[in-house]
C-alpha cells in the first residue's frame, strides 16, 4: 500500500460525491476508508508491554485492533472464537466476554454482522453470483447466506440486490452508479451553463 492516508482521501471524496445520489456506494466507501484507517491504526498501536485499554472493561485498544483488523483480512476464511482469542493471548470464554463489553456483540455475531455487510458491498460492486459471494464471505453455500441474509435484514439477497439495482436489473451496479454521476454532472453543466 503506498500512501493509506491518499486511499482513505479518495474513499471519502468519492462517498461524498455519492451521498446525494447513491448513499449506498457513499456507504461502501466510508466502510472501505474505516478499515484502512483501522489496519494504519493497528500498525501503529502500541504492543507489547504498555498497551491502551479502551475505556471501560473490555479488550485492550490493540489488542481489539488486532482482532477488527484480522477479521477484516480473513473474512472470506474460517473464522473461530478460539483463533481470534489466541490473537490476544485470551481465553476463548474471557476473549468473548472482553470483545462483547468492547464491541456491545458478541464475537459470533459480529462476525455474520460483517459477512452480512462484506456480503452487501459485493453485491453492490461486482457481478458475482451469490454462490460466489457467499463463498468470498466465508461462508458455506448460497443457502447459508441467504438464510443469515435474510434473518439480518428481512429480505432475500437476491431480493435486496434487485432492489438496490433499481428498475434495471441487467446493469451492474458500477455502470448504473456512472449513469447517475453522468447525469447528475450533465445537469450541473446544463444549469451553469443555462
Amino acid at each position: 500500500m503506498a500512501d493509506p492516508f491518499v486511499s482513505i482521501a479518495e474513499f471519502l471524496e468519492e462517498a461524498s460525491a455519492a451521498v446525494g445520489g447513491n448513499p449506498i456506494v457513499a456507504r461502501a466507501c466510508i466502510a472501505r476508508a474505516a478499515m484502512l484507517l483501522r489496519e494504519v491504526q493497528a500498525r501503529h498501536a502500541p504492543a507489547g508491554d504498555s498497551p491502551q485499554r479502551s475505556a471501560g472493561p473490555g479488550l485492550a485498544r490493540w489488542k481489539l485492533n488486532r482482532v477488527l483488523l484480522h477479521v477484516e483480512r480473513r473474512l472470506g476464511g474460517n473464522l473461530r472464537v478460539r483463533d481470534l482469542a489466541r490473537l490476544t493471548g485470551l481465553s476463548p470464554g474471557h476473549f468473548a466476554r472482553a470483545f462483547h463489553q468492547s464491541v456491545g456483540v458478541a464475537p459470533r455475531h459480529f462476525l455474520i454482522e460483517r459477512r452480512i455487510e462484506r456480503a452487501k458491498t459485493l453485491m453492490q460492486t461486482s457481478d458475482m453470483t451469490l454462490s460466489e459471494i457467499a463463498l468470498a464471505c466465508g461462508l458455506s453455500d448460497q443457502a447459508h447466506l441467504s438464510r443469515l441474509f435474510r434473518r439480518h435484514t428481512g429480505t432475500t439477497p437476491n431480493a435486496w440486490r434487485r432492489e438496490w439495482r433499481g428498475s434495471d436489473p441487467q446493469a451492474s451496479p458500477f455502470t448504473s452508479a456512472i449513469r447517475r454521476s453522468n447525469a447528475t454532472t450533465q445537469h450541473a453543466v446544463n444549469v451553469h451553463a443555462g
